[in-house]
Parts: C-alpha cells; structure tokens; sequence
C-alpha cells in the first residue's frame, strides 16, 4: 500500500543534503592538489612540477587500497545497519581500521626502504631522467609521512557521513584545502624546503583533517566504535568480497590512463594536442567529483535500505539518485560546454592549445551526464551486492570501452578522435548497460536486479508519510486495521496504533528539523514470518525513542502508555541514527510475546 504521491518525500530530503555535502567535499580535496600544482609550478618551476605530478601512479596505489577497504566497510556496515545489527557494523568498522594501518605501514615501508622501485614503478629512474629525479625523491620523502593519514580519512570519512557527521566532514575537506595551501606558500616563500616541503605540506593538512574528524568517534551518541574485542576474522570473507569492485574499478582506471596516453602519443601532431588531452583529464577530474560524491552517498544508503529489505525506500532512493545526476550532471555539463573556450583560456593563451583545449572540454562536457548515471548505476548495484556485475561494468566502463574506442577513433581521426572518444565512450556504455539489463530481466524498465521475494509482497506492506496531526490520526487507524487485516490480536493491533499515534505525534508536534529537512516521518509496518516489524524514521533533531522509553518505562502516570506497553511486548529494539535521520525498528512474535503478555 502506498500513501498519496502528493506528499513530500523524506528520502530525496536526506539524500540530496548528503550528496551535495560529499560533491564540494570531493571538489575541496581536488581543489587543493590543482591549486598545490599551480604553486609548485610557478614557484618552483616546471621541472619540480613535473616531478610531483609523475608521482601520481603511486598516489593511485595509496588510493587503491585505501579506497577499496573504504568501500568493503561501507557495505558491509551500511547492510547491518538496515538490520539495525550494531555489532557487526562496528566489527567491520573495526577491521577496516585494522587492515587499512597495516596496507599504510608497508606503503610506508616501501618508501623507506625501496624509493628508487616506487621512482621506477612511476616511469622515472636517476638514469634516465637527472633533473627530475631528485624532485620526485624529495616530495617522496615529505609526502610518505602523510601516507597513514591519507589512507585514515579514506576509511573514516564515508562512516563519519553516514554516522549523520556530514556537516564535520565537509569542514574537514576546508580544513585540509586550506592548510595545504597555507603549507604550500610557507614552504616557497618562507623556509624553501623544494619538494620535500611541499609533501611534507601535503602530509601536514591531511594530518590536520584527521584531527578535525577523529573527536566525532568520542560522541557519546556516535553509532560507531573502534574495540579489538568486535574484530573478528570471520568479517574478512564478506569485506573482501566487497572490496572486490572497488580494487577492479582502480586498477582498470590505471591501467586505461596508461594505455590512453600511450595511443595520444603515439597519433599526436604537436605537443598542443597533447597539452590538450591533459587539460581535459585534469578538468574531467574536477567534474568527476559529481558522480563520485552522488555515488559514495548512494552505496552506503542503499546499503541500508537494502539490509532492512525496504523494496519501496529503495524504490524511492534508486528513481531520485538517477534524476538528480541527469540534473546536476546536465546543468554542469551545459555550462562548461559554452564556457570551453574561456575555461582553456584561463589555463593558456597560446591560439592552437586554447582551440584544441575548447574542443576536448566540450567532447568531456558531452559525456558527463552519461558517465554520471553510470557511476550512480554502479554503486547502487554494489550496495545490493551484484557484484559481478559491478566488476564487469567497471572493466567495460575504465578499460575496455575507453580504450577501444580512443584507439579506433585514434586511428581514424588523429589527437581530436582520441579527445572525442571520452564521450562516444559514454554512450556506448550506457548502451552496453542497456544491454545488460535487458538481457537480465527481458525489459529495459527492471533494471533494479532485486531478488525474487525482496521485501515480502506488497500485501505484506504498508508504507506512510507523515506530515500533520491529520496524518498521524489517519495512520495510527491505518495500522492497526492493517495488523487486524493479518491475523494480529485485536489487543495488539490496538497497542501498535496507540504507538503510531504517540511517536510520530511527538515527532509532528515536538519534533525540530535539521536543516534542508521538513518535519515529516516515515513508517512501514511490515510481515516476515511469525514477526511484524515496525519501522519509523524522520530527520528531526538526535531523538532514540529507545532511550526515551527506558527513562519513562518506570512512570506510574499516563505517560506515552502505548509505547510503554508495546516495548514490553517487543522481541527486539533497535534504534540506529543514519544520514540525519532517527530509525527506531521494533520486532515483534505476534504468538509467543502474546502468550506471554496474557499470562502476565
């Protein structure tokens, strides 16, 4: 059963806050490693600059680990979470925190013990390139320290934003742009370190990040929790298994970067072409930062709603992520389009670059919105665990397609085809994609590959909203007809609707929106078995209706007396605070918590 569509959806409301946090929280970290280059070049010159800049594979690495422990966490926690399980999310937390400080001690390691192997990895060697070696070595050495750090962040940033810390992650982006600048600028005019400041400046602001995110874990009220006693190895199994598309989707991106530049050489006229394609690799970086922030929002919330197997919030949530990359993917995408020429202008003023600049800025704009819905289709699809599917998306999206088509239209057309391959590219993926979702169900409209019985039938459903004292008298009558309706005692169904109409009363009549949040509650009250579980969300102030009902499970008065009763009667109360949102989920045996509220 669902409730008037003319009401608004508190779903769009929690993810669109979200997302937008994690975009200018991406674009900050960016800002700050272009900005860092623009300093290092002007101030230390070209040849320091093309030394920190060639490191990059080796920053890939750091970010290939990193970001694949990263995700495993957020699935795997994300899932229990849904499940309101509390113990396992802070299990996997915990061994993510683990194996992420040991893969940081060999990368460590290595840059200590074996700098001329990383140099190597990178393409460079002492021999081969004297003048810029000893540029690469020293950034290596200052920039190493910040290694543990960096690979921190990548780990606890996602679980900070899901642990309704989304405001303490977007400052500590801030943080981290504005201290490697201030860095960078104290190291070239103030104590000249050369590349070892700049990566020690580097390190410097990652380390001031983490300080600024570490307290959120001492919160009395935090979800999350470090201990030894939850790590288990019996979490290592599922986390690698949700690493899996991650660590593909890095490693198919290094391997496309390396095969794209190799075609781009090879069939490029003047160093103008190629000084064009870079100039769209680091712009498509930048724009990047809209599908990566929509997508790092969309795994961990499908992850929940998934857990809880909430076919129509995830219904809800899949339908508005994909409208909302069409619309900030096709508004970006449209003004970098038209400002092409003035954007490679800012950058150059050489005639043949800005030209050629224009045209790869405008071909990039073009598949911007197509690579902004794949990537959303790919982690939504990571949060329900399809993940062969997910890796043959990845190796098809960063491998196989891009290459294979820069090759082709390399062949065909020069340096312009290899630039306008990044968006024939997009559609051909998106056509592939169609493709398999067809193949897969028989219709292009099924594409959210749900298993068979997900959620139980629509019968075995009810979901509301809640936005008025109207709603709430409507609803508590709705839930208890609804628990009559299936075989629910008429006792009990008279207590759920008593507990529908003090809960989400209290909530319309007491309940303060955050920010960017209306005052409204979702509920689903839901079968599985011999259980009926209820499920009432909103995204008003920190609120564990949990906590309330142990402080007042003593009062001799009137007080909140249908939720009184129905905790006494519950299985199971869990209550868990995601995304801004309060979640309080309640489980009940309609036979034997029965019998015994009968006997007593």
């Amino acid at each position: 059963m669902l409730h008037r569509k003319s009401q608004p959806d508190l779903i769009p409301a929690m993810f669109l806050s979200t997302a937008i946090a994690m975009i200018f929280t991406q674009l900050a970290g960016y800002g700050a490693v272009l900005i860092d280059g623009i300093i290092t070049s002007r101030v230390l010159g070209s040849q320091a600059y093309s030394g920190v800049s060639l490191l990059g594979p080796f920053n890939g690495i750091v970010l290939l680990f990193s970001g694949a422990v990263s995700v495993s966490a957020q699935v795997v926690s994300s899932q229990a979470i849904g499940r309101g399980d509390r113990d396992t999310a802070n299990s996997a937390f915990t061994v993510a925190l683990i194996i992420d400080a040991l893969f940081a001690l060999v990368l460590v390691m290595l840059c200590i013990l074996w700098p001329d192997g990383l140099l190597n990895i990178c393409g460079v060697s002492q021999a081969s390139h004297p003048s810029i070696y000893p540029h690469m070595l020293g950034y290596l050495r200052g920039y190493m320290s910040g290694i543990p750090f960096i690979m921190l962040i990548q780990v606890i940033g996602p679980i900070i934003v899901m642990d309704s810390g989304k405001a303490l992650f977007t400052s500590s982006a801030f943080v981290l742009f504005v201290g490697d600048i201030a860095g960078d600028l104290l190291n070239a005019f103030v104590f000249h370190g050369g590349t070892f400041g700049m990566g020690i400046a580097t390190s410097a602001a990652y380390l001031l990040q983490a300080l600024v995110l570490l307290p959120h874990f001492l919160r009395k009220n935090s979800y999350f929790r470090t201990s030894l006693k939850a790590f288990t190895f019996g979490q290592l199994p599922e986390m690698l298994r949700a690493a899996s598309p991650a660590f593909t989707l890095k490693l198919a991106t290094a391997l496309r970067d390396l095969a794209v530049n190799r075609i781009n050489i090879y069939v490029a006229l003047s160093t103008a072409a190629i000084a064009a394609r870079g100039m769209q690799n680091d712009l498509n970086t930048v724009l990047f930062c809209i599908g990566l922030g929509i997508g790092k929002t969309l795994v961990t919330m499908t992850g929940i709603f998934y857990g809880a197997e909430d076919r129509q919030g995830l219904t809800r949530l899949f339908n508005y992520a994909m409208k909302l990359s069409v619309i900030i993917s096709g508004t970006v995408g449209a003004i970098v389009f038209f400002a092409a020429t003035w954007i490679a202008q800012c950058f150059t003023s050489e005639p043949e670059v800005v030209e050629l600049s224009a045209f790869s800025i405008r071909c990039m704009a073009l598949g911007l919105v197509p690579d902004t819905l794949s990537l959303a289709f790919h982690d939504y699809l990571q949060g329900i665990n399809q993940r062969t599917m997910v890796n043959v998306i990845n190796f098809s999206d960063r491998f196989i397609i891009p290459v294979g088509t820069a090759f082709v239209m390399g062949m065909l057309f020069g340096s312009k085809g290899i630039m306008a391959s990044i968006a024939v590219g997009k559609v051909i993926l998106l056509v592939f994609l169609a493709v398999i979702v067809y193949v897969r169900t028989g219709s292009l409209r099924d594409c959210m590959f749900l298993p068979d019985g997900f959620g139980g039938s629509q019968a075995d459903n009810m979901y509301a909203s809640i936005s008025s004292m109207d709603d709430v008298s409507r609803e508590s009558l709705r839930a208890e007809s609804f628990c009559l309706e299936h075989g629910i005692s008429a006792e009990k169904a008279q207590l759920m609707s008593l507990f529908v109409e003090e809960a989400a009363g209290n909530i319309i009549a007491h309940g303060k929106p955050k920010r960017w949040h209306s005052l409204r509650a979702d509920y689903r009250l839901s079968l599985n078995g011999g259980k009926i579980c209820l499920t009432l969300r909103d995204c008003c102030e920190h609120f564990d209706i949990s906590a309330f009902y142990r402080a007042h499970k003593d009062d001799s008065g009137e007080n909140v007396p249908g939720m009184r009763i129905l905790m006494k009667l519950a299985d199971d109360v869990r209550y868990f605070n995601a995304f801004s949102s309060n979640n309080i989920m309640i489980y009940i045996d309609t036979k034997e918590k029965e019998r015994t509220h009968e006997g007593s």
